[in-house]
C-alpha cells in the first residue's frame, strides 16, 4: 500500500472527510436504496454477509443496517483513523484494514461488497477487482459507484468544452476539477471490460447524470439545501436508465462455478 496514500486519508478523516450527509451524498443514498430495492441489487437482498469496502467513517452503513436487517456486516478501509471515528461513534459492524491492497479477509467470505466511490480512488483497478473477486463468495455479489464518463454525460461534455479533461498520475482520463485523489473516470464499457477480465459475469448499470445536480449547484441558489438536494435526485429517479450518466451504479456478479477458460483473475 502507498503509505502516502494511507496518511493522506488518515488526515483527511482527522479533518470529518465525507462525515455528513449532504448534498450529494444524499442523491447518493437514494439512488443506492432505488437500486437495492427495486432495482438489479435486489437479488442480494438475502445476504448474510455483507462488506462496505472503502467504507470511511461509515457514512453509508446506516443503508446498509437498514437494508440488511439480518447480516453480519463489516467495513473496511486504508485509513485506520476511520475505523476508529467509526467504532467511536457507535458503529455496530466489525472494521478492517486494508493493507498492501489486501483485506483482512479469507476468501469466499462474503455474499455481497458493495464499494461507494472507492474504483476512481484505487491506485491498481485490476488489483482492486481481484480482491473484490476472492473475497465473494461463488454466486456473490459486487456493488459500486464511481464516476463515469460516458460520452453524452453533462460533465463529459462540459470537460471537453471547457479543456477540463486530463491524464491522472496512472495515466488515465480525469476531470482537472475533480478531487485530487480521483486517479479514473471509467466510460461503463471499460467498467464491464475490466470486470470480465477479472472473471466477473453479468455487469450491469444503471446511471446518475448530474443533469439536475448541475443545475441545483449552480443555478437554483435560491432554493433551500434541503431544496437542492431532493433536485440533484432526480438524475436517478428519471433518468437512471440513459446512459449519460456522469456517476455509475452496477453490480456484477462471482459465476457460481469458475469456468476453466473464464477471465485472467490477477494476483
Amino acid at each position: 500500500m502507498n503509505e502516502e496514500l494511507k496518511n493522506e486519508y488518515d488526515r483527511r478523516y482527522r479533518a470529518d472527510y465525507r462525515s455528513l450527509l449532504q448534498g450529494y451524498e444524499v442523491a447518493r443514498w437514494e439512488a443506492l436504496e432505488h437500486f437495492f430495492r427495486r432495482g438489479p441489487g435486489r437479488v442480494a437482498l438475502g445476504a448474510s454477509r455483507v462488506l462496505d469496502y472503502g467504507a470511511g467513517s461509515g457514512l453509508f452503513s446506516p443503508l446498509w443496517e437498514a437494508l440488511f436487517p439480518e447480516a453480519d456486516l463489516d467495513l473496511c478501509d486504508i485509513s485506520s483513523v476511520a475505523g476508529e471515528l467509526y467504532l467511536k461513534r457507535g458503529g455496530k459492524g466489525r472494521y478492517g484494514i486494508i493493507e498492501n491492497g489486501r483485506t483482512p479477509y479469507a476468501e469466499n467470505t462474503f455474499d455481497l461488497v458493495v464499494s461507494v466511490e472507492v474504483m476512481e480512488h484505487v491506485e491498481e483497478l485490476s488489483s482492486f477487482l481481484s480482491e473484490i473477486f476472492r473475497i465473494l463468495k461463488p454466486g456473490g455479489s459486487f456493488v459500486w459507484t464511481t464516476p463515469c464518463a460516458n460520452s453524452l454525460s453533462v460533465e463529459h461534455l462540459y470537460a471537453l468544452m471547457t479543456r477540463q479533461q486530463e491524464s491522472s498520475a496512472t495515466g488515465e482520463r480525469r476531470w482537472k476539477w475533480e478531487d485530487s485523489g480521483h486517479l479514473r473516470r471509467l466510460k461503463s464499457r471499460e467498467a464491464a471490460e475490466a470486470l470480465e477480465r477479472m472473471g466477473f459475469e453479468r455487469p450491469v448499470f444503471r446511471y446518475r447524470a448530474h443533469l439536475f445536480s448541475f443545475w441545483a449547484t449552480r443555478g437554483l441558489k435560491f432554493l433551500s439545501e434541503k431544496g437542492r438536494e431532493r433536485v440533484m435526485t432526480l438524475d436517478y429517479r428519471w433518468l437512471r436508465a440513459l446512459p449519460n450518466g456522469a456517476s455509475m451504479i452496477g453490480k456484477a456478479k462471482k459465476p457460481t462455478l469458475r469456468e476453466p477458460s473464464g477471465g485472467n483473475r490477477a494476483g
